[in-house]
């Protein structure tokens, strides 16, 4: 039977969306994102946390609009003004190296993420709708997720190359140039039409839904912690793994070349732990395994100066602690009633995220007295969380 017309129109939407995740995941600067911000913006690493945390709490602050504009207007409208957000805060960041400037383009940046953050989903959600082939939303999703993370591991070797042979402000530069590219795949995005929608919740509805949840969950509490406590710090890797390469003196060029090499191994991971999962009878002790390997690793890491073995230690964390949350997604799914999912979810990903607000600059300081004693610190807060979990086999 042939599609009809209108069933063709929003079938390009898919195939669309893969085109702008894929521009959406390019990400030049990341590979060497703290040399651009010291070396040419000419900032502190404690300035640097300093605005990552402004980044989180205007992407917390700008959810309302956000959603309003999603909800109201269009989602096509939402992620439109995304791109176009994004790009003028590339734009913005490479104007001149100025700390205000720069508090400009993370706002930019914050309004796009909060833009983003749900619209997305929403989006090809409703497009489907329209075609009646909602069952296929994991598969799309889990399709647009692999081409992002390609497009991601692809751009940041690319990165490092752009900022030895032409210029660190290039690689922001160029950026904001490809999330235009982003804005005019947007442009052809075409509105599905739900009637009687419901409309999404926004994070004073999902904080107070997802925090009476939680109270009244003692079990829901304890995993929520563990995975978000260990969770956050492991992710600490993210920002300090620069700082370290600089350290033990590996040339920038080769930073985008190893964050490529991180990505590939959580993506390969992200596979395994549930394949571990498999094997391990009692899920406790997997879960205490991997906390005593990234521990460790951590500690370690902070005692090495040996290139090599420095970035062997860092690819062991990103391959346990990265994808550590996948031994909670059980667990917690039993203990949430399924018309909360979502909004509990919410929750916790919001309270990690303050968590992250909150300590950036602790983090900043302690790796501006001394770049290596921020692993030990991390590595011993594992341990010792570890050795007084409350989490139970049966929890898992």
């Amino acid at each position: 039977m042939e599609p009809t017309p209108l069933v063709k129109k929003y079938k390009s939407n898919i195939n669309k969306l893969y085109i702008f995740y894929f521009i959406m995941g390019i990400h030049t600067v990341r590979g060497v994102y703290i040399p651009f911000m010291m070396d040419w913006g000419g900032l502190t690493f404690f300035q640097i946390m300093i605005l990552q945390s402004y980044f989180m709490l205007m992407i917390f602050l700008l959810e309302i609009p956000s959603g309003a504009i999603a909800d109201h207007i269009g989602r096509n409208i939402a992620l439109m003004l995304s791109a176009l957000s994004v790009a003028i805060a590339a734009f913005t960041y490479s104007i001149a190296p100025n700390l205000l400037l720069f508090f400009l383009a993370e706002t930019f940046w914050a309004f796009s993420s909060a833009l983003f953050s749900g619209t997305q989903e929403a989006f090809t959600f409703n497009t489907l709708k329209t075609m009646n082939e909602e069952k296929r939303l994991p598969s799309i999703l889990g399709r647009i997720q692999t081409i992002n993370l390609i497009a991601l591991t692809i751009s940041a070797p690319l990165g490092g190359i752009i900022a030895e042979y032409i210029s660190l402000k290039f690689t922001m530069t160029c950026l904001s140039f490809i999330y235009i590219g982003g804005f005019l795949t947007s442009l052809t995005f075409k509105e599905p039409k739900i009637e009687h929608e419901k409309k999404s919740q926004r994070y004073l509805t999902i904080l107070k839904d997802g925090f009476h949840e939680l109270r009244k969950n003692k079990i829901l509490r304890i995993l929520c912690f563990d995975r978000v406590f260990i969770g956050v710090l492991t992710f600490f890797l993210f920002w300090t793994y620069q700082i370290y390469l600089e350290e033990v003196n590996i040339h920038r060029l080769w930073f985008g070349f190893i964050l490529a090499l991180m990505n590939v191994i959580n993506m390969v991971f992200t596979l395994l732990i549930p394949w571990f999962l498999k094997l391990f009878k009692k899920k406790l002790l997997f879960l205490i395994t991997v906390n005593l390997i990234i521990g460790t690793a951590f500690i370690l890491l902070g005692f090495t100066v040996n290139p090599i073995l420095g970035i062997l230690f860092l690819l062991v964390i990103v391959a346990f602690g990265y994808p550590r949350y996948l031994i909670y997604i059980n667990g917690i799914n039993k203990q949430i009633e399924s018309e909360n999912r979502a909004t509990v979810l919410s929750t916790i990903n919001m309270f990690g995220s303050f968590l992250m607000a909150i300590a950036y600059p602790f983090i900043g300081l302690i790796v501006e007295w001394n770049p290596f004693v921020v692993f030990i610190i991390i590595g011993i807060m594992i341990l010792i969380f570890t050795l007084f979990t409350r989490v139970k086999n049966e929890y898992l």
